[in-house]
């Protein structure tokens, strides 16, 4: 039984791009007969507060997807189908897919399992790359020479195309044998605590996770001068977020900190 499992998972699926309406309601329906997804996705983010999101990949147990979201408009019901409690959302290193999902629907995927964390767990080392994780777990090579590409482009090459799907390629596979080892190591309450936790802190409040702390020249300030850059710092995110700028266009971390000396 577990050879016929192993084998569901791994063979080869057909590979669906979903550039319209008619389209992504037929992708919904596949993920909604299923009580996994795995997904990924790529965005950008260099030019504003929240990232731009420019393809959703998809994998079910029958097919993969390449959801498009300068043809299909909104979607909505996709990200619904992740909130339901019943569905388990697999992903990589997953803190922007859970980010994306609740700016676009005001909540996370219900149900999250992230392979990264789960690979740590197993003592498989923390944070392991996709490449490495799928060339450690399963034995296979993947192409990640299109990490740098500008998605925003259209139309979208044969080579970006080969790397987006096989982003999600093998999720799926590399679910089922860490989740497989979890439970036979008795491990799988331990896990599901860290992706809760991973999810909480991923959702956060920058200010909520003192990330201004790492500032460059704070070491040497007081605690009233590091009262200030804390006050800067949310103000700072605040603003970045209700114009969707980058953090830098408000005010960049030298002079934050300069002013923060100066009182």
């Amino acid at each position: 039984m577990k050879t016929e499992i192993h084998f569901f998972f791994m063979k080869a699926l057909p590979e669906i791009i979903v550039a319209d309406a008619q389209a992504l309601r037929a992708c919904c329906d596949d993920i909604a007969s299923h009580p996994h997804v795995a997904f990924d996705t790529e965005f950008v983010g260099e030019d504003s507060y929240i990232p731009h999101l420019c393809l959703v990949q998809v994998a079910t147990p029958k097919a993969l997807y390449i959801i498009d979201p300068f043809e299909c408009g909104s979607l909505e019901s996709f990200w619904l189908l992740l909130l339901d409690p019943a569905r388990l959302s697999i992903v990589h290193a997953g803190r922007e897919e859970l980010r994306i999902c609740t700016h676009a629907v005001g909540k996370p995927p219900s149900q999250l399992f992230d392979v990264q964390l789960a690979a740590g767990l197993l003592g498989l080392g923390y944070p392991l790359g996709y490449a490495p994780l799928i060339q450690t777990t399963l034995r296979k090579t993947i192409n990640k020479g299109q990490t740098l590409t500008d998605w925003r482009k259209r139309p979208l090459s044969d080579e970006q195309l080969r790397y987006a799907f096989d982003d999600v390629r093998y999720l799926l596979a590399v679910w089922k044998k860490l989740d497989t080892k979890l439970t036979a190591l008795q491990r799988q309450e331990w896990a599901s605590e860290e992706f809760a936790a991973f999810t909480g802190q991923a959702l956060q409040n920058s200010c909520a996770v003192e990330r201004w702390r790492k500032l460059k020249g704070t070491s040497s300030l007081d605690s009233r001068r590091l009262a200030i850059v804390r006050a800067l710092y949310e103000w700072r995110e605040t603003v970045a977020a209700k114009r969707n700028r980058p953090v830098r266009t408000v005010l960049r971390d030298d002079l934050l900190v300069e002013l923060a000396k100066r009182e």
